[in-house]
């Protein structure tokens, strides 16, 4: 029996407790202040590179040498200290100019209170300038200081202004125009924040068919930073399609990023079939951005007619494991996650990268590395996988600011670490403690996850004396999370089908109604369940007392017999495999699949598992009653 220490107990209150006060602390700091360029970042920089460093005709608001060398003359400086409301609009534009070359030279802020009138009246002037003054405006921001807030006094008047009169002038200006403006806001850090952009695809949207190859990607790329999709993808990747070969893999790799984003699945084979041969073919030199941004709407978008060009790209990445970075090497090990296809071979060398380099991967590198190994329920010949398991208990005490931050990620990897049967008490104790639940799901029921965790925590009986979710929460879980046992009244999809295919001809073959059941509640599919007594040879009814369905109850042997239980009454389960619960061209199951199996031998249960391939083949009843015979014989010598 494994026991929790009083100190081991300390301590994981204390996280729990850590987290309470960052919740308080959330509450009190409802306003937290945002730096300017907080929109910034690594991927967006880079795509943003390749847009600037092409020889196409990107509009893009390239750099100039705004300023004169020589210091601010005391004439221009005074003319901003006390500026007149008759000043022309281009005196006022010359005058910004210079007041930003003193600030910028001077590491003076432009929320300076000696600035404050004439950035008013400048404000107020705004509307007469011409475009090229307006937009020389807005470039000539990006040269003051670093400013604390977006909120500050004088800049936020500034660039709101902009934003403002930018957004009056979209009706008159071209696809061209509103590009090279939307490229200034961005440069500036402010594109998510103000208005323009937003409105500016609005309209560019209505003729994205009919961009050239250039504009297509620079507004993609907007639609990536905006993580908003505009009127209807799909016209992106109709014009995407035409002018694929137009596309160097690195705009490939922007245009990637522009459909992940906005959550938008590729869906024309042939253009799939395009990425996945020209990434193949250039995977020696792509650089790691682009090829994570491949990878990823590969992921998102293949279906079963994509399994061999992502079975072929999987063995070709191979070679790739130890020239780009861990957390490329993560993403190749997750393409084929959503098919459950996998490159053994390729999967392991990947686990031994990790291996290695374990302390510097995220939290959120964990997670995903787990749920790779969990899916698809490797052993490999080195047991890398065994010890990386191991090792992540111990790994994630050491990342308690970063469960704080990304909490559910700390369940995830618990609950993706059960599936391999590696747990640690302590922590799945924190994770199930309510204080910590409130905080991984401020409002709302825990996720399903958490469903999961609980029930596994059950089964390990005695060796576990921490927290569980309440009953209450259960019942919820178990009504929301459960499907809806399948019968004629619902739309059906093929596991569904051939579950009351099975039903039917059990009905027939047993002469009695044959039940379905969600004996495990945390798996969203019931299962077919049969009381045989061997004594009698015959089926015998559910208990009355059995709990009703969608109570999110554990059925046990006792729940289903009541006083009937006894050694010669089998509890079998019939359980439909269907594609996606085992490993493409693997003869394995998936670890969520094969814990399911566990559990239910854990439980006294009997599982019978028929793959759905195997159902399909059988063309007439007799052949169907002969399989089932043949199945119920070898699971309970019926």
């Amino acid at each position: 029996m494994i026991r929790t220490t009083t100190r081991c107990m300390q301590r994981g209150l204390a996280m729990v407790q850590q987290a309470q006060r960052v919740m308080l602390y959330r509450c009190i700091r409802t306003a937290p202040t945002m730096p300017a360029r907080v929109f910034l970042d690594s991927e967006n920089q880079y795509a943003h590179s390749i847009l600037s460093g092409s020889v196409k005709p990107y509009q893009i608001a390239r750099s100039i040498d705004w300023f004169d060398r020589d210091a601010v003359d005391v004439g221009t400086l005074q003319r901003v200290l006390e500026p007149s409301d008759k000043a022309q609009p281009s005196e006022l534009y010359a005058d910004l100019l210079q007041l930003v070359q003193h600030c910028a030279q001077t590491a003076t802020q432009i929320s300076d209170e000696r600035f404050t009138d004439f950035v008013r009246i400048y404000c107020e002037q705004m509307h007469h300038l011409n475009d090229e003054q307006l937009v020389g405006s807005l470039r000539s921001l990006q040269q003051l200081p670093t400013t604390e807030s977006t909120k500050t006094a004088n800049y936020m008047e500034l660039w709101n202004t902009l934003d403002i009169e930018c957004c009056r002038r979209i009706d008159g200006w071209s696809s061209s125009q509103l590009l090279l403006v939307s490229d200034a806001w961005y440069q500036l850090g402010l594109a998510r924040i103000g208005e323009f952009v937003w409105l500016a695809l609005r309209k560019i949207g209505r003729k994205i068919r009919k961009l050239p190859p250039e504009q297509l990607v620079q507004s993609m790329f907007l639609c990536n930073l905006l993580r908003r999709p505009v009127f209807e993808m799909f016209d992106f990747e109709l014009n995407l399609a035409n002018c694929v070969q137009q596309m160097t893999l690195q705009e490939l790799g922007v245009m990637a990023m522009g459909f992940f984003k906005t959550q938008t699945q590729i869906r024309n084979p042939e253009l799939l079939q395009q990425i996945y041969t020209r990434l193949e073919a250039q995977l020696d030199s792509v650089e790691d951005i682009t090829l994570v941004a491949l990878l990823k709407i590969l992921r998102y978008s293949s279906k079963l007619p994509q399994v061999d060009a992502l079975q072929q790209l999987l063995a070709a990445l191979h070679s790739q494991v130890d020239r780009v970075s861990l957390l490329t090497c993560l993403h190749m090990a997750l393409l084929g996650c959503e098919l459950q296809t996998c490159n053994d071979a390729l999967v392991e060398r990947i686990l031994l990268r990790f291996e290695h380099e374990l302390e510097a991967a995220r939290l959120k590198d964990l997670e995903r590395i787990c749920l790779v190994i969990a899916l698809f329920n490797l052993n490999t010949a080195s047991g890398v996988e065994a010890r990386l398991c191991q090792r992540l208990p111990q790994m994630l005490r050491q990342r308690i600011d970063e469960i704080l931050r990304y909490p559910r990620c700390y369940s995830n990897c618990l609950h993706f670490l059960s599936m391999r049967n590696v747990y640690d008490v302590e922590l799945l104790s924190v994770a199930l403690d309510p204080r910590f639940v409130r905080h991984v799901y401020r409002s709302g029921m825990p996720g399903r996850e958490y469903f999961h965790l609980d029930s596994f925590a059950q089964m390990l009986g005695t060796d576990y004396t921490g927290h569980f979710l309440t009953e209450k929460q259960r019942q919820q879980m178990g009504k929301l999370y459960t499907q809806y046992i399948p019968d004629g009244n619902y739309k059906l999809n093929k596991t569904d089908r051939i579950l009351l295919e099975i039903r039917d001809a059990l009905g027939s073959l047993m002469r009695t109604t044959i039940t379905a059941k969600h004996l495990l509640p945390h798996y969203d599919r019931c299962d077919l369940v049969i009381c045989y007594d061997r004594q009698q040879h015959r089926v015998i009814p559910l208990d009355a007392s059995c709990p009703e369905d969608y109570s999110g109850v554990l059925l046990t042997r006792q729940h289903l017999l009541g006083t009937k239980e006894a050694p010669h009454v089998d509890t079998l389960v019939i359980v439909v495999a269907g594609w996606n619960n085992v490993i493409r061209d693997k003869q394995r199951h998936t670890g969520q699949f094969a814990m399911k199996l566990k559990q239910l031998r854990q439980l006294g249960h009997k599982p019978v598992v028929i793959y759905w391939h195997e159902w399909r083949e059988l063309e007439t009843s007799t052949d169907r009653q002969d399989f089932l015979k043949r199945r119920l014989r070898q699971a309970a010598n019926i």
